[in-house]
């Protein structure tokens, strides 16, 4: 039978779902534990344990690859925005009847504004002058040819020098100018995360056909997932309720106190500064 290209086969969708039933049977296991062994489990026992395997299934879901490729995605989108949102701004004014339009409002409210010279500050830099201006970075970023030719590539792509002369005359044109470049900076940084979590669900269609990769895709995002919800209730449970409860703005009940979770976590905590 042909289930055709980047289409799960029964057998890898029946093997990727492991990860989410061992986290299940875990959760069983957890409670049948208490019922018959009577721990002492108390409610913010089973809150912090269903917070927990509520984000490990959460990751389980969304898997290794998206994880990875959404963080990445919000990280290459905003330092691409901020490296290129200045020459598509000034683009947009050369090139389309934007800035003029946007010129024209500002100066039916405030006419004054195109008849004052642009101060001539040195706007023309780039994101990559921090780079180019820093000889350590510089250095230890050029010693790799790979490295040295992506920064030349992109220092000449992101050059603003004579965009920002031609168009940039007026106080009116550096108030368009700082109106686009914030658009810019906006939209270049949703357009690149799309494109890369786009990317991110395309790998992840495709490890799905095989039960290996799934699986392996599948285990990685039930484990992330877990760290984050680890994370999330050490901050909320160990750091905000105390801090909250310390300055009476909530009670915080008796139960708190006896959580064993709570208790075993401290511990570990303990042990790992010791």
């Amino acid at each position: 039978m042909n289930y055709g290209y980047g289409r799960p086969r029964p057998a890898a969708t029946a093997v990727s779902r492991t990860p989410a039933v061992l986290l299940f049977l875990a959760v069983l296991l957890f409670i049948a534990a208490d019922l018959i062994m009577k721990l002492g489990f108390n409610w913010v026992d089973y809150v912090l344990v269903t917070v927990i395997a509520l984000f490990g299934f959460k990751g389980y879901l969304k898997g290794l690859v998206n994880t990875v490729f959404s963080l990445g995605g919000y990280i290459i989108g905003l330092v691409c925005a901020l490296i290129f949102s200045p020459k598509l701004a000034l683009l947009a004014m050369e090139k389309t009847t934007l800035g003029k339009i946007m010129g024209d409002r500002i100066n039916d409210f405030i006419p004054a504004l195109s008849t004052i010279s642009a101060v001539k500050i040195n706007n023309t830099q780039n994101a990559l002058d921090y780079i180019q201006n820093t000889p350590e970075l510089y250095g230890a970023l050029t010693e790799n040819p790979n490295y040295r030719q992506i920064i030349s590539i992109t220092s000449m792509a992101a050059d603003t020098n004579a965009l920002y002369a031609n168009n940039i005359q007026t106080l009116n044109d550096v108030i368009v100018y700082s109106v686009l470049k914030i658009i810019a900076l906006f939209v270049l940084f949703v357009v690149v995360k799309l494109i890369v979590v786009i990317i991110g669900r395309l790998l992840t269609s495709f490890m799905g056909t095989s039960a290996t990769l799934g699986t392996a895709n599948r285990t990685g995002g039930m484990i992330i997932g877990l760290g984050t919800g680890l994370l999330v209730c050490y901050v909320a449970f160990m750091l905000i309720i105390p801090m909250l409860g310390s300055i009476n703005i909530i009670k915080i009940p008796e139960a708190y106190a006896q959580s064993k979770v709570l208790i075993w976590f401290g511990d570990f905590l303990k042990s790992l500064k010791a």
